[in-house]
C-alpha cells in the first residue's frame, strides 16, 4: 500500500481543496501514514477546537487558511495562513480556531537513536517559508526531519536555478510554500504554485526548477 493517501501521483494539487469546511464541525483527510508519520489535512469551522490533550509525538501544523488559537502547556499562540508551530511530544496542547481555518498537520513520534524534526524551535509560530534562507542565484537546503527511511528537507532556490537529474527513491511529497516551480517528471512538465502539492512514485526522473525565487518542503519516503 502506498504511504501517500488521497492524493493521485504526478498531479497537481491545491492543498487546501483536500477537504471542505463543514457547519460546525472538523473534517480531516489522512495524507500519509507510516511507522512513526502520521499526516492529515483538517478543515475547521469557526469557534471549532480540539479540546487540551498531550500525545508521544512531536506534531508540527502549518496553516493553510484562516487562524488558529493554539495553546501549548497553557500558553496561547495565534498561528496565522502561512506560519507553521511545532509541538513537543507529551506537553498539553488545545486547538480552536478563531476563524474558519486550515491545517496540515505532520506528527512525528521521535526515537533518540533515529531522530524526528531538526533544526525546528518548538512553541515557536513563524511563516513556514523563514526556515530557510536562501540568495540570489544559488540553492540553499535546511533538513528539517529525520527518520529512518523518512527525510525532509526545505529548500529556497532562486529564479532561474534548477535541481535536476534527480531520482526518486521512494514516494516523494513536494509542498511550495512561496514563488512558482516548473517539475518535469518524467519529461512531463507541471507547474507549482503556492500551497500546492505534487506527490511523485518511486524509481521516476524529476527536476526542479525555479520560475520566481521560490521555497519548498521536500519529503521522500522509502
Amino acid at each position: 500500500m502506498n504511504v501517500i493517501r488521497n492524493m493521485e501521483f504526478n498531479k497537481v494539487i491545491n492543498l487546501e481543496d483536500l477537504v471542505p469546511y463543514g457547519e460546525k464541525t472538523i473534517n480531516s483527510m489522512m495524507i500519509a501514514l507510516k511507522n512513526s508519520l502520521n499526516s492529515a489535512v483538517f478543515a475547521f469551522d469557526k469557534e471549532e477546537m480540539l479540546s487540551e490533550h498531550s500525545a508521544p509525538a512531536d506534531a508540527l501544523v502549518y496553516v493553510l487558511d484562516g487562524e488558529l488559537e493554539i495553546s501549548i502547556n497553557k500558553i496561547v499562540h495565534k498561528v496565522k495562513k502561512g506560519q507553521m508551530i511545532l509541538m513537543p511530544a507529551n506537553i498539553p496542547h488545545a486547538l480552536k480556531a478563531l476563524e474558519k481555518a486550515k491545517m496540515l498537520l505532520i506528527i512525528v513520534k521521535k526515537h533518540e537513536e533515529i531522530g524526528g524534526f531538526v533544526n525546528l524551535e518548538y512553541s515557536k509560530e513563524l511563516l513556514m517559508k523563514d526556515v530557510v534562507t536562501g540568495f540570489k542565484g544559488g540553492v540553499v537546503s535546511k533538513r528539517v526531519l529525520n527518520l529512518e527511511n523518512l527525510t525532509s528537507l526545505m529548500f529556497a532556490i532562486s529564479e532561474n536555478e534548477e535541481i535536476e537529474h534527480n531520482k526518486t527513491e521512494g514516494e516523494l511529497l513536494i509542498l511550495n510554500l512561496h514563488g512558482e516551480l516548473d517539475i518535469a517528471i518524467n519529461n512531463q512538465k507541471e507547474i507549482l504554485k503556492e500551497d500546492q502539492i505534487i506527490v511523485i512514485p518511486p524509481n521516476v526522473l524529476y527536476e526542479i526548477k525555479a520560475k520566481t525565487d521560490s521555497k519548498f518542503l521536500l519529503i521522500e519516503i522509502n
